[in-house]
């Protein structure tokens, strides 16, 4: 079940390889030690029921209290202001699509100078009827004018894509009938112009990556890439639902699979000139393969609903909570601040040794080595 997009890139040389808004940082920010990034829960409604949801079921939200409301979000965004930040990542726990807070919340970030990036399985912008009902008081009455809204705020959006297959990509999802949903969001994304600029405004959200889904996963890859679309490659997590070790043994690809996913994917950049192979011995290899290398831990917190805070998504060590501390006293004491230092390429702490195999990063920078030295 295809997607109705054009290919549209020919030179891939002239791609700019990152994702606005996102928090893919410089080693000159790094160095500042300032909090540039927030993720952030937004609401809690999702009509999907991802059976590897990183955050619903997750026990950062078992602290007994009520989830933040309106008032003390924006107040933690104005404090962190003060500490210098950029950027505000939506990740959930729901759909950012099917909260009444999206539209208030993105001008509201949008008046204060902050960039927004949004994770969405995109029901608001591939069901009007979605679109109308929870954006009806801002105006909007179908998915392109909500896409419309949101390109006028500068938003970017990783929109979640799993499988060509629909049997497959609605199983992932436990919704029948989703694929349809998400390819009409795709094409109203791309129709409004989130694909025409550079770099893009528009990601695929191919996170995670489980052993059903792994044969599409390049083709996913490839697909963005000749679309101008940021393609967002990611193995499972084990914080919310994906926490038990039985359900990562029984959907987790193999180590073997992950190192030739890797392989492939730098191999494809360096073919078709998008990265170097001495680009890539430089920046490292990155948990997202083909992409800009993570480093929000050295720059960045996740604040939950209930006020918890993490290193990010895939923590589920709470570092302190907003009601009981300042965000600059979380910030100045946090942890996986210290574990990723100033580093260009953090790799991905809390996966790594778990779902990331400790020795990916090296056998992938081998295989590189071989066919392109």
């Amino acid at each position: 079940m295809m997607p109705n997009i054009k290919k549209t890139v020919k030179d891939f040389s002239k791609l700019d390889n990152h994702l606005p808004n996102w928090g893919f940082f410089s080693k000159d920010e790094l160095g500042q030690g300032k909090l540039l990034l927030l993720d952030i829960d937004l609401d809690r409604y999702c009509s999907l029921d991802c059976m590897d949801c990183f955050r619903q079921d997750s026990v950062v939200d078992d602290n007994g209290t009520k989830d933040l409301n309106f008032g003390e979000l924006i107040s933690i965004v104005e404090e962190g202001k003060k500490l210098g930040l950029k950027y505000v990542k939506i990740c959930g726990v729901g759909e950012p699509t099917e909260s009444r807070k999206l539209i208030p919340l993105l001008e509201t970030l949008s008046y204060m100078g902050i960039g927004t990036a949004v994770f969405t399985k995109g029901q608001g912008f591939g069901n009007d009827d979605v679109a109308s009902t929870f954006h009806k008081r801002y105006g909007i009455t179908n998915s392109v004018e909500l896409a419309e809204r949101m390109l006028d705020l500068n938003v970017s959006f990783m929109l979640g894509f799993h499988s060509f297959d629909s049997k497959i990509q609605d199983s992932v999802v436990r919704t029948p009938g989703y694929t349809e949903v998400r390819n009409k969001a795709l094409e109203t994304l791309v129709d409004v112009g989130f694909a025409d600029s550079s770099p893009t405004r528009l990601a695929f959200c191919n996170a995670p990556v489980r052993a059903v889904t792994y044969s599409d996963a390049f083709s996913i890859y490839k697909y963005a890439r000749e679309r101008n679309i940021y393609p967002v490659t990611a193995v499972l997590m084990d914080s919310g639902r994906q926490i038990d070790g039985t359900f990562l043994k029984g959907h987790d690809m193999n180590v073997g699979q992950k190192i030739q996913l890797w392989t492939d994917i730098y191999s494809w950049n360096i073919e078709h000139d998008l990265q170097t192979l001495e680009e890539v011995e430089k920046d490292g290899v990155s948990c997202l393969p083909g992409g800009h290398p993570c480093n929000q831990l050295g720059a960045g917190l996740y604040l939950t609903m209930k006020g918890n805070v993490v290193g990010c998504p895939g923590y589920i060590e709470t570092q302190g909570n907003v009601r009981e501390q300042s965000l600059a006293e979380i910030w100045e004491n946090s942890k996986t601040r210290r574990i990723a230092d100033d580093r260009f390429n953090t790799g991905c702490p809390p996966k790594e040794g778990k779902t990331l195999p400790v020795e990916l990063y090296g056998k992938v920078l081998d295989n590189l080595k071989k066919k392109y030295s």
